[in-house]
């Protein structure tokens, strides 16, 4: 469980910075859209979808090797990548 360990130790900057790689990547995004950022709602702006927030869930626990609660998840933090890090680095533990 190395990956766990260092995961926990990892700033909330690092989440989000991970977090938006992998958004940028797996939905797309092109790094000049200005639209794009760690603040704009994901759902509203088309970025992710329902099938996108499976996906994302699964990013996360592979990742991170977090679950997300399901208040959490239906929380307008998970809205958005500054919101998500900080939910996971919530659940991360100690």
């Amino acid at each position: 469980m190395e990956l766990h360990r260092t995961v926990q130790r990892m700033k909330p900057y690092n989440v989000e910075h991970r977090i938006e790689e992998y958004i940028r990547a797996q939905f797309i995004v092109s790094p000049t859209d200005l639209e794009f950022g760690r603040d704009i709602d994901l759902y509203d702006g088309g970025y992710i979808d329902s099938m996108g927030v499976v996906e994302m869930l699964e990013f996360l626990r592979e990742e991170f090797g977090v679950e997300i609660p399901d208040n959490d998840l239906l929380s307008d933090d998970f809205s958005n990548i500054a919101g998500i890090a900080r939910i996971v680095s919530c659940n991360l533990g100690p």
